[in-house]
């Protein structure tokens, strides 16, 4: 009898255990999906990057560029940037000075700085302030309208980007002797090859960054744990129904016809559920279906865009997206071993 308790208490013990498991696998599973969710809102807009030293813009030709794109019946909207380190920024009126890393635009500054204070090419009297260097410079956040000086040119702080680096954002003029090498372009769902050719006819044979790469990894590595979830439920339910099959009475025969039914429903259910959530990339289909070099040529596009991605310098507007890729890879890698584990020991118990 008191052996029999102890195998209770024991078995009592493992159950909760697997439950606090898959408490603690689901956690990890949300945080992951809000951390890919994130990098693909990060990832929504074409990114480029110059071809080399001489394929980088000066003020004049990205000014040039810009009221060119002005003049088209429907504009693109894109920022040209590039970041100058060690740059002296002074507060005068409280005698305050930091060095920071300077954001110099040519186009809209919300393209790297959503839900911010909107900086364009006409917007030369502003700027941005990350929270860093607002502490710094004023020893807080709450520092809008405020005065600061870069350079020999006052700007006003527009507003504040929520940063833990110490920079600011402005538009450029033409004192600034800068090369903006770097570009974010906002595209149209469904218009990703004329957003990418538009450009370029105005701004140069500047290389593609396909920062939607970081977005099907960590959405890739998301998707591992409701399938191996689904795998294994349909092992599991073909594992009762085999043992159901091997007795003969009749309320095995319906208990097997039972778990055959829920195996069916589970793959068909699994099939459309995988259809309707999966969406292939509208520049990945091509016009013709019986074009095979278009893979061919597709593949080696996205192969150097990739490289182009990997090689180029991570600068500021880039951290945000990083991270939010780091976190999603721990935490779905988190997700899936522990949902691994829990699947191990639920045969167990």
């Amino acid at each position: 009898m008191k052996w029999i308790e102890v195998v209770d208490r024991k078995k009592w013990r493992e159950r909760c255990l697997l439950f606090l498991l898959g408490a603690v696998t689901l956690l990890c599973f949300a945080k992951g999906v809000r951390h890919a969710e994130l990098v693909k809102a990060h990832a929504s807009k074409l990114d480029f990057a110059a071809s080399g030293e001489q394929g980088a813009l000066d003020y004049a030709g990205a000014k040039s560029a810009w009221e060119e794109n002005q003049k088209r019946d429907h504009p693109l909207e894109y920022v040209n940037w590039t970041q100058a380190d060690g740059v002296q920024v002074s507060a005068s009126a409280l005698g305050t000075s930091e060095e920071s890393d300077a954001l110099i635009l040519c186009g809209r500054s919300d393209l790297l700085f959503p839900g911010y204070a909107v900086l364009d090419a006409e917007t030369q009297y502003g700027c941005l302030l990350s929270s860093a260097l607002s502490g710094k410079l004023f020893g807080g956040k709450d520092t809008r309208g405020l005065m600061v000086e870069i350079q020999g040119r006052k700007l006003e702080v527009l507003d504040v980007v929520d940063s833990e680096e110490v920079f600011l954002a402005y538009e450029a003029g033409e004192q600034d002797s800068c090369a903006f090498d770097r570009a974010a372009v906002n595209c149209v769902s469904g218009e990703i090859g004329k957003t990418e050719e538009g450009y370029r006819q105005l701004c140069g044979s500047w290389e593609r960054m396909e920062s939607r790469v970081l977005v099907w990894i960590s959405q890739g590595l998301c998707f591992l744990v409701p399938g191996i979830l689904w795998i294994f439920l349909m092992r599991y339910c073909a594992k009762m129904s085999r043992m159901a099959g091997r007795r003969a009475e009749r309320i095995d025969k319906i208990e097997k016809r039972i778990w055959r039914s829920l195996l069916y429903l589970l793959l068909a259910g699994g099939i459309l559920l995988l259809i309707k959530m999966v969406r292939i990339p509208e520049d990945m289909i091509p016009a013709k279906w019986s074009d095979f070099d278009f893979w061919t040529e597709y593949g080696k596009r996205l192969g150097a865009a990739c490289q182009v991605l990997i090689r180029s310098e991570k600068r500021i507007p880039d951290i945000p997206m990083m991270k939010e890729f780091a976190g999603a890879l721990q935490w779905a890698a988190a997700a899936v071993a522990g949902e691994v584990v829990f699947c191990i020991k639920f045969e167990n118990v």
